[in-house]
Parts: structure tokens; sequence; C-alpha cells
């Protein structure tokens, strides 16, 4: 499986798409991982860059992850105008794309509400796979209280929570792959 990560620095915190390399293999599943990110960037600053447009269209990848922009959130609608515009490419290409939902601040779980409709509606206006990790993030956060989610700025993942948010984009393109679609609902797993 090729697996090529766009976004910023809550895709490359921990190194979460090594992260997700390895779950795979631990699974029997051979697995490389492309990253193309920058801190604090937006899709539509990806859009403009042809190193993106160079990697997925001759990457040969199977799945392009896409992540915006997270605290604070952008203008939806740019977000959905980039990732359509990226998405040409990945169709041309014979990839699927994969919208990586992330979480709101530590301080601010209502805001969870706005990235979650946001990246719902992206997933459905792409055809892309979800990937819903702020809402996993947030049912993980309250069934596990003593566990540390975040890093220390109360924005980014730590440790554990790079982790969780490995094995749900795993766990969704497997059951991609396999045909059974994705089941939101599903709680996540170990951390």
């Amino acid at each position: 499986m090729r697996v090529l990560f766009i976004g910023n620095s809550h895709t490359y915190f921990n190194d979460m798409p090594e992260i997700f390399a390895e779950l795979a293999r631990k699974k029997g599943i051979a697995c490389e991982v492309t990253m193309i990110t920058h801190g604090g960037w937006f899709l539509h600053q990806h859009q403009k860059e042809p190193e993106v447009r160079f990697n997925i269209l001759y990457g040969h990848y199977d799945y392009v992850v896409l992540q915006e922009h997270a605290h604070p959130f952008g203008p939806k609608e740019d977000m959905l105008e980039a990732a359509k515009s990226i998405n040409q490419w990945i169709q041309e290409a014979g990839s699927t794309p994969v919208a990586y939902m992330t979480w709101a601040e530590k301080t601010n779980e209502a805001g969870q509400q706005k990235l979650t409709e946001a990246y719902r509606e992206m997933a459905e206006q792409l055809g892309a796979v979800l990937a819903p990790v702020g809402e996993e993030w947030w049912k993980y956060k309250q069934a596990h209280p003593e566990t540390e989610m975040y890093a220390p700025d109360g924005e980014h993942a730590s440790e554990t929570g790079s982790r969780l948010a490995a094995e749900i984009l795993l766990r969704v393109i497997l059951e991609h792959d396999a045909g059974k679609g994705l089941t939101a609902d599903r709680p996540a797993q170990t951390v």
C-alpha cells in the first residue's frame, strides 16, 4: 500500500504517517508513506505547489490523505474548493482520496462540530473515504480522561493522540479496501 499524506503539523507531529505504516506492517501489509506537509498550511496552499500535483500524478499512490489547517479552521468553502481541485489529480492518477478530520483544541470541544461538518461535506463531495479522527478523538478522550491526547500546546497530538489518528486512518482505509465502507459510529480501538 502506498499512501501520500498532504497537510500540516497535525499530520507530521510525532511522524504520524510512519506510525500508520508501522501499524500496517504489523498487520502484514507492505506499506510506504510519503508526506508533503508544511506547518500552518491550508489545502489551498498545497493546491498551488507543483510538487503536490507531481507527487499525486506520478507517485502511484493507492490513497491520498487530505488534512486542512485546524487551529484556527478557515472558511469551509476555501477548504472544499482546494480539495476539489486536488481531487482532480487524485482521480486522474486512479488513487482514492481520504478526508482526515482533525480535532478541536483541548479547551474548545464545542469547536469539533464545525470541523466534523466540514470534513463530512468534503468526503461526500469528493467521494472520499472519511477518517473521523476528530469525532473519535473526543469519544476516546471522554472514555479515557486519564490519557493525555494533546501535546503541551493544547492543539497538537501527543504521541498517544498521533497513534489514535494513525489507527483510525488505517482502519477506514482497510475497511474501504474490504468493501465494507466506513462505520463512523464504531468506537476507536486501543491506543
